[in-house]
């Protein structure tokens, strides 16, 4: 009885001892013990197109016995275009940033200021360069960023967690009306009252957008763009097919300025963006003429909705 009670304790033994080495040998990188450990602390970020400033990220420098001295920071980009289109979605690697950590504590660092100009500086995509316009990008787009530490020992450990800045647009997302006003044939028709209390702007592209159910009819869908500089404009046409509204193409304040008179385009087709709150503001002037009758124009004031 007392052989069978010790080899079952040696078998609980020797399984606790294989829980603990496996446990302990399956840590984040896998060399914690040891140093080299860094923990990403802002590892997903938005590039938001038009954004003339800097995008940083913060990493957590846990210093062991094997204490960290430098980081390396090795960027790429990715294409959704090229991953469905082409197949070849991936640009090359190049070490962007290397600091040296002074501080042998625990700690949290900062990364540097990249800009768009810093993020494709040297990345080329199936042997071309990246855009240097960002609104030449596609949404889903991403700038990923590999943390590699080096430490006093000599080691290099990779970080298991990439940071990852995925292109996107400011103004997409819900918007509340505040002014709106149609005039049919020079004459006001329509108000605020009558507009949905809520429209839905989509991105089609970096630059592109949509709405649709955005006034008084419902049932339209409507194409605009904004530029780097806040101007709001309407494709005649996108993807080859005619922009429509109620069954009629669209004019603009530029194609036919005196059929647009009734709404307000000298101020109007333009961004007005809120810096502190997130109530970005879109002013457009837009309409369609009708063959025989004469022009129906639309302005609107939407403000976004800060959730």
């Amino acid at each position: 009885m007392k052989k069978y009670l010790y080899i079952l304790s040696l078998i609980a033994f020797t399984a606790f001892f294989f829980t603990q080495c496996d446990s302990e040998d399956n840590l984040m990188t896998g060399d914690a013990k040891e140093g080299g450990l860094m923990d990403i602390i802002t590892p997903s970020l938005n590039y938001v197109v038009g954004n003339s400033g800097e995008y940083k990220f913060t990493v957590k420098v846990y210093q062991g016995p094997d204490k960290i001295t430098k980081m390396k920071f090795y960027k790429s980009f990715y294409s959704v275009l090229d991953d469905t289109v082409k197949g070849k979605p991936w640009s090359n690697e190049v070490l962007e940033t290397t600091l040296d950590v002074t501080n042998m504590e625990t700690h949290q660092m900062i990364s540097p200021g990249y800009s768009y100009a810093a993020l494709i500086k040297n990345l080329t995509l199936n042997g071309k360069a990246l855009p240097a316009n960002d609104g030449n990008l596609s949404i889903g787009d991403a700038f990923y960023f590999r943390v590699v530490s080096e430490t006093t020992g000599g080691r290099e450990v990779e970080q298991a967690v990439k940071v990852k800045m995925t292109v996107a647009t400011r103004f997409a997302g819900k918007y509340k009306p505040i002014a709106a006003e149609y005039y049919r044939i020079g004459v006001p028709t329509y108000y605020l009252a009558d507009w949905p209390s809520e429209v839905t702007v989509e991105s089609v592209d970096a630059i592109t957008y949509k709405m649709t159910d955005f006034e008084p009819f419902l049932g339209n869908t409507l194409y605009f763009q904004i530029d780097a500089a806040g101007k709001i404009t309407y494709p005649e046409k996108w993807k080859d097919v005619a922009q429509i509204i109620n069954d009629q193409p669209i004019i603009t304040c530029e194609g036919s300025p005196v059929d647009m008179i009734t709404v307000h385009c000298a101020t109007s087709n333009k961004i007005v963006k809120d810096d502190i709150n997130g109530r970005d503001q879109l002013h457009q002037s837009y309409g369609y003429y009708t063959p025989g009758s004469g022009p129906r124009t639309f302005y609107q004031v939407l403000e976004k909705i800060v959730e």
